[in-house]
This record gives structure tokens, sequence and C-alpha cells, in this order.
């Protein structure tokens, strides 16, 4: 069934279903849906999550019922599939239709897919998984929706703000999803228990952080090294959620490997500069290193969420490092 994402917090505080696809424009918007699922499937006793990004060459035995390497000891675990710019391809098309038929009692399955097209939402997979799971679709958020936007993200975080506060945000952060998320959290710090009017968010907004979420991306994808793990000890000394940090970088990866995979920017929003810097940057690194440092992400959002004992912000620190 297909169902808007403000329904989803509801739904799985119900019942859990076998498997979720979610579509989106931008990564935040996926990590925000992902997180209600694992949440809800945390107090379900799923102990153990997995992720698989999805490359052309992969093999998708994964998902077959008869595959005891994943069960043998009965446990109950959470596989993420992340497609990044295009779909699964003819077998993993073929593996997600027959999986959707046949499901695992002990799998909840959660596909994650960022920057597909309309004709990807709709093909014959994607269906088959709509009908017996449920599928959300989040369209970008227009500059008009951000206040509306913005005052959901607050109420999930227990920020009460006022309407002109909102718009004052709203005007401020130009629909940038991840900006507009670090400034909530700043609020929920400097003003807990406090309802947000003009003159605390004007405090907030000029009492500006030394570095924001634009400087990490910048530093990121430039390279330099040094700079991205300054800025990241000192967006954690300023109380930033890693959750935060890891959303950040993970767009970037994202961006990256979709630069590669399509030899282009052309699917890439963005300023000039960063484009450029994109397309230098791909020429460093090679698809494995990128898919490698996606599956880093996925363990560091696992140690987050209490499904791995990783410390979060060493992993965050090393995968800046070697990147």
């Amino acid at each position: 069934m297909k169902i808007n994402s403000q329904d989803l917090r509801d739904l799985v505080k119900k019942e859990l279903n076998s498997h979720y696809v979610f579509f989106a424009e931008e990564s935040i918007q996926l990590s925000k849906l992902t997180d209600l699922v694992l949440l809800a499937a945390k107090d379900s006793n799923f102990d153990e999550k997995i992720t698989y990004v999805v490359t052309k060459d992969m093999d998708w035995s994964f998902l077959d019922s008869n595959n005891e390497n994943l069960d043998l000891f009965g446990s109950k675990k959470i596989i993420e599939i992340k497609l990044i710019g295009s779909g699964p391809g003819n077998t993993g098309s073929r593996a997600l239709k027959d999986y959707s038929l046949n499901p695992d009692p002990n799998k909840l399955i959660i596909v994650s897919a960022e920057g597909l097209d309309k004709k990807t939402q709709s093909s014959a997979w994607a269906k088959a998984l709509e009908e017996t799971g449920v599928m959300i679709i989040e369209s970008p958020i227009p500059i008009n929706l951000m206040p509306k936007w913005i005052q959901r993200q607050a109420k999930d975080s227990s920020v009460v703000i006022k309407n002109e506060a909102v718009q004052l945000l709203s005007e401020k952060t130009e629909g940038n999803l991840l900006a507009t998320t670090q400034e909530i959290v700043k609020l929920s710090l400097l003003y807990p228990n406090v309802e947000i009017g003009l003159k605390e968010m004007e405090a907030s907004i000029s009492n500006a952080s030394k570095y924001g979420i634009f400087d990490l991306s910048s530093a990121f994808v430039s390279g330099n090294k040094n700079r991205t793990f300054k800025i990241i000890e000192s967006l954690k000394s300023e109380g930033t959620q890693p959750t935060l940090i890891l959303w950040a970088l993970t767009k970037e990866i994202n961006n990256l490997y979709k630069v590669m995979e399509d030899n282009s920017t052309k699917n890439i929003w963005g300023p000039r500069h960063y484009l450029e810097a994109l397309n230098l940057r791909v020429n460093q690194l090679t698809k494995s290193k990128i898919k490698q440092s996606l599956l880093e992400i996925a363990e560091i959002d696992a140690s987050i969420k209490g499904l791995s004992s990783k410390n979060p912000w060493q992993a965050i620190r090393d995968l800046a490092i070697t990147f």
C-alpha cells in the first residue's frame, strides 16, 4: 500500500510490515523514514541490521528464502537495500518481485531509493513491493511548504516554534533540509521547554556556530581531511548530534556515487563550484571505495541506533580520515 510519510509513525506502532520501499530526492528524507521503521523493529526484537548498496553486478541471493547463510540461528534481521541514482537491474527486479510474494518472517526489508525517476517508481518491482508492503514517495519540498515541514520536524524534536519564527528560519536556510535540521537541534539545546519566538530564533541564528553543515560538506567533497576532521570535532563540541553529521557525509558520498555511475553531474543540483568539486573528487576515488564507505555509514548508523557496539563518533572520524 502507498501511504503518506506523516502516517508512517502511527502505522509502525500498530504493526510492522515485512517490507518497505521509500523513494526520495534527499538522503535526509530517507533516513528519517528508515529511522521510524528501525525504532519499531528494535522494539520487536530485530537485533541485527545488514546493508547492501546496489551495484550492477550485485549478487541478490541474500533475498532467497533457501539461502541458509543469513538464518543459521533464526535471528531476526533488518536488511536495508540502498538504491542510489539507478534501479536494481533485471536480476534485482526479479529478486524483489519474488521476495514480495514469499517474504521471510525473520527478515524486515527496507528498500531506500534516492534520486530515482517516476518511471522507476512505477516499475514492476516497485509495484510488487507496494502491493504486499508499504511504499512512500517523498517529493522535493517546495519553498512555500518548508514552514510546514519545519513544524513537523520541530514537533519530533519536542520544540515548539511560533509561526513567525518558523517563517524566519525558512527564509534563512533557503530550503536546505540539513541546515534547517541543524538549527532545530540547536534550538532544542538552547531553549529546552521554551516556546520559540522571533527573539529566540534571531538570537539562535545570529549565534552561528564556528562551522556548519555547509562547511563540513565542502571540506569533505574537496578531500581536505584535516579541515573535515577539525569541523567534525568543532560540531561535536557544540552538541551537534552524530546523526546530523552522518546525514551530511551520506549525502556527499551518494552524490559522488551518482557522478561516478553517470560519468556526469547532470543529475546533481548545486552551484557550479560544487559540481566542479564533485568531478575533481570522483577522479580520486574508486567505485569499490565509495561502496565500502556507504557500508561503513550503514554500520555507523546502526551504532547510533544501538544495533552495533561501535563508537559512532570514532567511526565518523575514521570515515572522514580514510575516505
